[in-house]
């Protein structure tokens, strides 16, 4: 009867499984709406998440699971959350409210009555305001002053609700959502569900450490895994990886242009780099600047001849040729239709040729204002983002170079088009607004006796206005740091050493072998990237004047060092902890360097700002990679079998690469499920809703559960057969693949990257 329990529970998830992928598909070719109306708020797809917890709880009490507490307390967790999701659906509610100015609402509309429900309270809008970028017509961030208004009306409070600000009152949530073209309006988000959260974050918790405890349970499976993986030695000839590095040669003329023309040649834009600039609220090189500008538009430091100091002097100085490059990828096919019918866009494609219009001006209430956005939407605001701040380069906006004492005493830097202070001398005043008009005139003529004369001016008058608040070696830290990018460069060395290690690592397995001095090679080039991972954030704290662990990028670099340092502590107890700790760094800092490509030169919106977005995407990356390395090892394992399927050594051999891939199953599917559920509290916290059935969602939550059938060998017992595990190894990851491409490109949805 047990057995029959456990079938029937693993039957149904596997049934689950199935109707969330038709699911995304249906909602891929009918719409979202469909989807949810006929599969996912349907009763009887709730009670299949009932009969499966139901069951599941029964056939965990029969086996007495209860004596594994690791276990039990994982399994626990997960029937905790599915509880709490029970709950949100039946007692939560989340809709909308429409609030005009000077008129009160005590209604909202609610999505899962599809009706009007009043509140215990009233709601009224006294003021609606946009915050702009600088110098742009980009919102950074929409603001309602809200008054709430008891029952009887006498009590009332005054609340701001802003995209960083929820507010929170009587159990209910309010999030700002979007706005009335006409900025007499406001449209809230509105959830309800402090029960159902309570259960959940209760569940997360759980999970999270019944997670760390089955590593750490010297009892437990994974233990045993280590165990029996660390008997075997290592053998093969070392893979010899070439990093090939091809230096960049300064432009030999006597030209103080570019080849084209169309910037300032290598040794002025080096020139121009080791000037101050005032950016991201500190003190730091024009360089660094540049770089951020170069790949906010490219993706990378530079594009094609031109360093990113020569791309951004190019848009300072050249602007009528750089805005005929084409800079910008279009992919969505609706967008190429409005911006120029082709998937390469320059500068001037956004805008009318007969009146100038920019073409993405009637979109910004939909780029800004708006939750839910369409594939087309997404890539809009993209492209806005970039056009808006090529915008505040030639206005001049984020050239804040010329620093000058306030009459309150304060230094504050200024661009050249700023008033500048009333107590500032007029030859001082004429030189900030002549700098850039005077270089462009001394560079027209190829003068270079005076070109660098102006710059070496400009050089003492910041240091004569900065001597006494600035380090000089903080500065050429920041430089030597922008020169080496040292952690771009990290992360390609540990994924390739990490790939080599992996590969001794399954040949140890196979060839059952002794290479103890080329483990100790590993752990010598190991302790030297930890050194140099080291130096380097010790080297960006010391620019930063402060721990780098502010925000997400830096919170990845410090994931990454924590994961050399274990391995470098915990050599003796397995090579396979050198092998992860190579690759789970590399991946880190991998996701970190994705990060970097679109660096955060406007603000952006400050829901993407949160340190939780970042730990959400790297676990998941480190998860998938991993996946990868289980299917290497699973192709492995059939390649020997066509190779050679009768003989024993086969046998064996498939064998001990199954219980490699168990022992990779373990934080593989540790990380995803930790990144689906922080990825989870991190919408919760920002939208209201920490499950909205987005495929990216679904197809993330199918791969974990497909990864937990792996666990279940007492029950499904085909699964200590290495060639179906192997086999399931490979369905686990075409699962990851539809996640990660089939999704962004196919199906589409919030999470989604494809045009």
């Amino acid at each position: 009867m047990k057995k029959i329990i456990g079938y029937l529970s693993f039957f149904l998830l596997f049934t689950l499984i199935v109707v969330m992928g038709m699911a995304t598909w249906q909602e891929h070719l009918k719409g979202t709406q469909y989807a949810m109306n006929e599969i996912y708020n349907t009763t009887w797809f709730n009670l299949l998440w009932v009969s499966v917890s139901v069951l599941s709880t029964y056939y965990i009490w029969a086996n007495k699971l209860y004596r594994k507490l690791p276990a039990f307390m994982l399994h626990l967790s997960l029937i905790v959350i599915l509880t709490g999701a029970l709950i949100t659906r039946f007692n939560g509610k989340t809709g909308m409210i429409h609030l005009r100015e000077n008129i009160e609402n005590r209604t909202f509309f609610c999505e899962e009555d599809q009706d009007y429900i009043h509140l215990p309270f009233s709601l009224l809008l006294n003021s609606f305001q946009i915050e702009y970028y600088p110098g742009t017509t980009s919102p950074s961030n929409y603001i309602s002053i809200i008054e709430i208004k008891d029952k009887s009306g006498n009590t009332s409070l005054e609340k701001e609700i802003s995209m960083n600000n929820i507010l929170k009152h009587e159990g209910y949530r309010f999030y700002q959502s979007s706005f009335d073209p006409d900025m007499k309006g406001s449209i809230l988000s509105i959830n309800y569900d402090s029960t159902g959260i309570i259960f959940t974050y209760t569940g997360y918790f759980l999970l999270f450490f019944s997670m760390l405890w089955i590593f750490f349970d010297s009892k437990g499976r994974f233990t045993e895994l280590v165990k029996k993986t660390t008997k075997n030695k290592f053998a093969s000839i070392l893979i010899i990886c070439l990093f090939s590095f091809f230096p960049v040669h300064a432009e030999t003329t006597n030209s103080l242009l570019s080849k084209d023309g169309a910037t300032v040649n290598r040794e002025q834009s080096n020139r121009f780099a080791k000037l101050k600039v005032y950016y991201n609220g500190r003190i730091c090189p024009l360089q660094t600047l540049a770089i951020d500008f170069t790949t906010k538009l490219t993706g990378k430091p530079k594009y094609k001849y031109a360093n990113a100091e020569q791309v951004l002097l190019g848009w300072i100085f050249f602007p009528e040729k750089w805005q005929h490059v084409p800079l910008f990828d279009i992919r969505n096919e609706e967008l190429k239709n409005i911006i120029n019918n082709s998937g390469k866009a320059c500068f001037s494609d956004f805008f009318n040729s007969k009146d100038q219009s920019y073409k993405l001006a009637p979109y910004h209430v939909q780029i800004y204002g708006s939750e839910q956005k369409s594939a087309l939407i997404k890539e809009a605001a993209k492209l806005d983002e970039k056009i808006q701040l090529i915008a505040m380069i030639q206005n001049g906006e984020l050239l804040q170079m010329f620093p000058f004492e306030t009459s309150e005493k304060l230094l504050r830097w200024y661009t050249p088009t700023e008033q500048f202070p009333e107590n500032i001398s007029k030859q001082e005043i004429l030189f900030a607004q002549n700098f850039f008009s005077l270089y462009y005139e001394y560079i027209r003529d190829n003068n270079i006796n005076d070109t660098n004369i102006l710059l070496d001016k400009l050089t003492v008058f910041q240091n004569s206005k900065t001597q006494d608040i600035f380090s000089e070696s903080h500065f050429k830290a920041e430089l030597i740091l922008n020169k080496i990018n040292i952690f771009s460069l990290l992360f390609k060395i540990n994924l390739t050493i990490g790939c080599i290690a992996i590969l001794f690592f399954i040949s140890g397995v196979v060839r059952n072998q002794n290479t103890e001095r080329i483990q100790h090679a590993f752990y010598y080039i190991l302790m030297l990237m930890f050194i140099v991972l080291t130096i380097a954030l010790a080297l960006r704290g010391y620019v930063a004047g402060r721990l780098p662990m502010s925000n997400g990028y830096e919170t990845m670099l410090f994931i990454a060092w924590c994961t050399l340092s274990i391995g470098v502590l915990s050599r003796k107890y397995s090579f396979l902890i050198t092998c992860f700790s190579f690759l789970l760094s590399g991946f880190v800092l991998l996701v970190a360097h994705i990060g970097s490509t679109n660096p955060q030169i406007t603000p952006l919106v400050p829901v993407l700002q949160s340190p939780l977005l970042s730990i959400h995407v790297s676990l998941i990356m480190i998860s998938y990679g991993l996946c990868g390395f289980m299917l290497l090892n699973s192709l492995t394992a059939f390649i020997l079998l066509g190779i050679a399927p009768r003989k024993r050594q086969t046998k064996i051999n498939t064998s001990k690469l199954k219980e490699l891939n168990e022992l990779f199953m373990y934080p593989a599917t540790f990380f995803l499920g930790a990144g689906i559920f922080v990825g989870a509290i991190w919408a919760n916290v920002s939208w209201g809703r920490y499950w909205g059935w987005d495929p990216k969602e679904v197809w993330a939550l199918i791969t974990f559960l497909l990864m937990s059938f792996t666990f279940h060998g007492k029950t499904l017992e085909f699964f200590k057969k290495p060639v179906i595990y192997h086999l399931f190894i490979l369905i686990i990851f075409a699962s990851v693949l539809m996640t990660y491409f089939g999704v962004n490109f196919v199906l589409g949805g919030k999470h989604s990257y494809g045009g």
